[in-house]
């Protein structure tokens, strides 16, 4: 687990919620305080879908694509949201990218999740990642290498950071 704690805010809200660059993540949970305080549950609601539609379903949570539209709208505007919280997590395909790391000593389907933590209060914004395993593990390098992933990522996209 890495705390990163963003230089310019501007350029951390436009990567997440003005472009596609978190697109391919699942949503977990949001929660986004303005003048009242919206919170939106990434988990899939499989009664809403039908018995093919489900077949189709991959992922337990809606892809970020599909409500970073809704939070856009609850956070643009004159005045800058009071705070929120974005809990993202790396698609399957990101997960057996990292396990399959020569430096990875753990098997994708021990991974249950790699999440990134975006949270954004008093006007600044903090990143922290996590890594859930399915047991217990004492191998900590598929967490070190995602770690390692959510820095590069965001040094690729021109947004500064310095850890906590």
């Amino acid at each position: 687990m890495v705390s990163l704690q963003i230089k310019v805010t501007k350029n951390m809200m436009n990567a997440l919620l003005a472009s596609e660059c978190f697109d391919t993540f699942l949503l977990e949970e949001a929660a986004v305080t303005t003048f009242n305080t919206f919170h939106i549950d990434g988990h899939l609601v499989k009664a809403f879908y039908t018995a093919d539609e489900l077949l189709e379903q991959k992922n337990e949570f809606s892809l970020w694509k599909d409500i970073r539209p809704f939070c856009f709208q609850l956070i643009k505007g004159k005045k800058t949201p009071v705070s929120f919280k974005v809990v993202l997590h790396a698609p399957q395909t990101l997960v057996e990218k990292i396990a399959a790391d020569p430096e990875c000593g753990v098997a994708a389907n021990l991974i249950r999740a790699l999440a990134l933590n975006i949270r954004y209060d008093s006007g600044h914004v903090a990143c922290v990642t996590g890594c859930a395993y399915s047991t217990f593990l004492m191998d900590k390098s598929a967490e070190k290498l995602w770690d390692s992933y959510v820095r590069r990522m965001l040094s690729g996209l021109n947004i500064d950071f310095e850890a906590l």
